[in-house]
């Protein structure tokens, strides 16, 4: 398997956690290069990153100090 497949491959396991099943069409790899879907996977990565951020803020208002 090459490494552009591969990579759409991880790309693709990224978006299931949040949005479910997609599955991205092969075709894709004709246009874009490998750095490009890296760019993708790491811009995937980083919004998830900042979800989860953004989740503990907001849960961080209902924490009690219990101190």
């Amino acid at each position: 398997m090459d490494e552009k497949r591969k990579k759409l491959i991880e790309i693709e396991e990224l978006l299931k956690v949040y949005d479910g099943e997609m599955e991205i069409s092969p075709y894709v790899l004709e246009y874009l290069t490998l750095e490009e879907l890296e760019s993708i996977e790491f811009n995937i990565l980083k919004q998830q990153s900042n979800v989860i951020e953004e989740n503990s803020k907001w849960l961080q208002q209902f924490k009690t100090d219990n101190s």
